[in-house]
């Protein structure tokens, strides 16, 4: 008989239960960060049999090297209040959660599932305070969201950044997400869900500039409405290891699209980036830009996804990737496809350079 595979301190669901109880969080929440411990346990390290893991061997990644910790967090701008039931917000998730139980709790999960993999299972146990925005109907931001996410007095541990957006119908927001860690060993797991209502506007930046021995897994998932229009941008300066996937559901009619990424890598760093934009919806356009500037022996990996359903007549779609390689011992590999299941669409193309 096999011997059940140990999980590391503070990852197991005794420990995530009693975290939750000392915060004391709702039932249902108390309910779901069980249902993901469980998960966590019992799906293995992500495998490179699979094409999404391919280049990024992660199958003996130890996490009990990296015990749960909370980064500081601090938030600026405002959301003016609108006039819909939940008024506009720049907060914690946890505060949100304890001010407006009913939002989180049929929002925070339904994009992302803790079920999905063993990293995003480990945040959906072990998000802190995380972070919710929320702009209503018709309302517009005038100034960015800057949301900073301060791990550099951490010792060897892992952090789970957790992030909401709720735009409403005919919103408009621009949210700037800062990263930042020292040179100790960091693990960070994130996960950020995006809702953007009909005709609404949402730019969301990355800035990741990790200290030199971060790794970082985070998944970025949109879903778009008729006529909405997601930008999404990195900039990935810092780090040891940064695999982010973004993926865009456009479900509305009309909806767009836009993924931007830009790598700068330097040492023994590694890039591993993967898009998927689902149109879903009829006439609904993206955009996917992936470029790095590798030094050293970086490397960036990119595997995207332009999936059009049969649903989405109309549609157009460009996705491409450049890498330029400053240096001998830089490598990038891409792998940019099209899964076309409608022959009523505008334009698909997609593109990919490697060159020194």
């Amino acid at each position: 008989m096999a011997t059940p595979a140990t999980v590391a301190d503070g990852y197991d669901e005794a420990s995530v239960a009693g975290a939750s109880a000392a915060r004391d969080e709702p039932d249902w929440l108390r309910e779901r960060r069980a249902e993901a411990a469980r998960a966590f346990a019992a799906m293995p390290n992500p495998s490179p049999a699979s094409r999404l893991w391919k280049y990024t061997d992660v199958t003996a990644f130890d996490f009990a090297l990296f015990p749960p910790a909370s980064a500081a967090i601090s938030l600026s701008g405002d959301v003016p209040e609108g006039s819909s039931e939940y008024p506009g917000a720049v907060t914690t998730l946890r505060a949100a959660v304890e001010q407006w139980p009913d939002v989180p709790r049929s929002d925070v999960g339904k994009l992302v599932p803790s079920t999905e993999g063993k990293f995003v299972a480990a945040n959906a146990a072990l998000w802190d305070e995380g972070v919710y925005i929320h702009v209503p109907r018709g309302v517009t931001c005038d100034s960015p969201i800057i949301v900073d996410i301060d791990a550099t007095a951490l010792p060897e541990a892992a952090i789970f950044p957790r992030v909401l957006v709720l735009a409403g119908e005919q919103a408009e927001v621009t949210i700037v997400l800062r990263l930042r860690s020292g040179e100790t060993p960091l693990l960070v797991s994130g996960v950020i869900e995006l809702y953007a209502h009909d005709s609404s506007r949402v730019r969301l930046l990355t800035d990741e500039r990790w200290g030199g021995q971060t790794q970082d897994f985070t998944t970025v998932r949109s879903l778009l409405g008729r006529d909405a229009d997601a930008r999404i941008a990195t900039i990935a300066l810092g780090g040891q290891l940064i695999k982010q996937t973004v993926e865009a559901r456009l479900a509305g009619e009309g909806a767009n699209s836009v993924i931007h990424g830009i790598a700068l890598g330097d040492l023994d760093q590694q890039f591993d980036f993967v898009t998927l934009q689902d149109h879903e919806g009829p006439r609904t356009t993206s955009d996917v830009a992936i470029k790095a500037a590798l030094a050293g022996a970086s490397r960036n990996i990119y595997y995207g996804i332009t999936r059009v359903e049969e649903s989405a007549k109309g549609a157009e779609a460009n996705q491409e990737n450049r890498n330029l390689l400053l240096s001998a011992n830089s490598k990038a590999d891409s792998d940019p496809v099209l899964e076309i299941l409608t022959s009523d669409v505008i334009r698909c193309g997609h593109a990919a350079a490697v060159g020194p």
